[in-house]
């Protein structure tokens, strides 16, 4: 289902309002310390919170084999539609290692200080997802202006954060681009096939965030594996098939327009 685009642009704005008048009506929300009180805080090898350290793995891979992957479409080529879709991939995949790194970081020692280094860049991976959704469904000329503000403004919203104590930027910033990744993808007009990926990939978001919330829950009915190491490689396997959508998908119209011709 396709919309004009003037529609589909008051959608947005709309969904953007009514979510920013939420979190004003709902009031300040402060990180909750026990967050950090993590279920499963085995010791391995010396390494403190082994298995949620270790289970960032699932995120690297992902990382470098992209980085690759854009390396070899830069050489070759193809695979996109205008250049700059490339540097929204490097961004991506370079967020995603430095999600790696900095959730390794934040698992050795589980705090609010710790905890900036772990969000900062996931808010590069969520902006880049969101370029990369515009790229595709809104034109490559919109995706250019929009891609580096988004992600300054998704780190302000941690520093922001960390300097009042109030969460709800960093909330309002992680969850807004996936009403608009989702808006876009229902009512937009593709470039690119395999969309269905895109939906995948969202689903194991939302079910990473579930195992997330039921840390101990299901480290109690397992005694092996804790909620939030799911949630790590859920995120990892959805981050890896985005990875793969990249890699595999093709253009609708071989004749869509590059942002240069707009």
């Amino acid at each position: 289902m396709e919309l004009d685009t003037s529609i589909l642009n008051r959608m947005l704005v709309s969904s953007t309002l009514v979510f920013a008048l939420g979190f004003v009506i709902f009031g300040r929300i402060e990180q909750p310390q026990w967050y950090h009180d993590f279920a499963d805080n085995r010791t391995f090898f010396g390494i403190p919170n082994a298995v949620d350290v270790l289970s960032n793995l699932a995120l690297l891979i992902p990382g470098v084999v992209g980085l690759a992957l854009v390396k070899e479409m830069h050489q070759k080529g193809g695979g996109y539609t205008d250049r700059f879709e490339l540097v929204i991939m490097t961004s991506l995949f370079s967020g995603i290692i430095l999600t790696f790194m900095g959730s390794v970081w934040y698992h050795l020692e589980p705090n609010d200080s710790t905890m900036i280094w772990d969000r900062i860049p996931m808010t590069i991976v969520f902006a880049s997802i969101c370029s990369l959704v515009i790229a595709d469904r809104m034109g490559v000329g919109v995706a250019k202006k929009i891609h580096v503000p988004l992600m300054l403004i998704g780190i302000l919203s941690v520093l922001l954060w960390h300097w009042t104590g109030d969460l709800r930027p960093f909330f309002f910033f992680k969850h807004e681009p996936l009403i608009i990744i989702v808006i876009l993808l229902i009512f937009g007009k593709a470039t690119y096939d395999r969309e269905v990926d895109y939906f995948v990939a969202l689903s194991l978001f939302l079910l990473a965030t579930v195992f997330e919330l039921t840390d101990s829950t299901i480290y109690g009915i397992t005694s092996i594996i804790s909620g939030h190491t799911v949630k790590h490689i859920l995120a990892g396997v959805a981050l890896w098939i985005l990875l793969r959508m990249i890699q595999t998908r093709t253009m609708l119209n071989p004749h869509h327009p590059s942002s240069a011709e707009e």
